[in-house]
């Protein structure tokens, strides 16, 4: 998988040098464990998020659910190859929870290499893959719910679209319920969408600047 990605322009928190038995996911680590720079990562788990970020949103995630929902609604925009995929399904699977998480992507050939690496790492119960518009998908897939508990927005990071699925969300999110997760926030498109979130929406948000990649920062938003 290649990218037309510019690396020597790009501000890099992911972390190579760290031990893989880290990673929640054991096919995660095998995967990362041939990275040693971004170039390398990005020819195997692509524009996905990396150490410490994977982590940082497994225990979000992990923490963030509520302790007597058996099955909360948990969902992904941006499915891209999986691997924060993973991640998310990894945390459903150790909470033992009966539920899947909704992972959205646009391409359908992606969300094919998502689906295989999803299997290679043992959670495919755990995942419903879709191939179309998030801002589509999640007019769909939110129609007969009453909250969404979790919601990772991972995929179109311009602006007007990442403020245009928080929108579609917002009525689903409840406080002390749920929690929205984003990527690429310390500057750009992502960073102006949460902006624009918090001066409309308030609510409360924590940033962690220092993981992840072009540009790096990830962070939590809930009501």
């Amino acid at each position: 998988m290649e990218f037309d990605i510019d690396l020597d322009a790009i501000e890099v928190r992911r972390i190579f040098d760290y031990d893989r038995r880290l990673l929640p996911n054991s096919y995660l680590a095998e995967v990362d464990s041939q990275c040693h720079d971004l170039r390398q990562a990005i020819m195997t788990s692509g524009l996905s998020v990396g150490y410490p970020a994977w982590n940082l949103l497994y225990y979000c995630l992990l923490c963030a659910l509520p302790r007597d929902l058996s099955s909360p609604n948990v969902v992904e925009t941006g499915t891209n190859l999986g691997y924060s995929t993973i991640v998310m399904a990894q945390v459903l699977k150790d909470r033992q929870l009966g539920c899947k998480l909704q992972t959205v992507d646009i391409n359908p050939q992606i969300t094919d290499i998502a689906r295989s690496n999803i299997e290679r790492a043992g959670l495919s119960e755990h995942v419903d893959f879709h191939s179309e518009d998030s801002l589509q998908f999640l007019q769909r897939y939110l129609a007969n719910l009453d909250t969404v508990h979790f919601a990772f927005l991972d995929g179109n990071h311009e602006k007007e679209h990442v403020v245009k699925e928080f929108k579609i969300l917002h009525p689903y999110l409840k406080p002390k319920l749920s929690t929205v997760y984003f990527d690429n926030t310390t500057k750009d498109g992502v960073a102006e969408a949460i902006q624009a979130i918090t001066a409309e929406f308030g609510g409360n948000l924590v940033e962690f600047p220092n993981c992840s990649w072009g540009p790096p920062g990830n962070a939590v938003w809930q009501p």
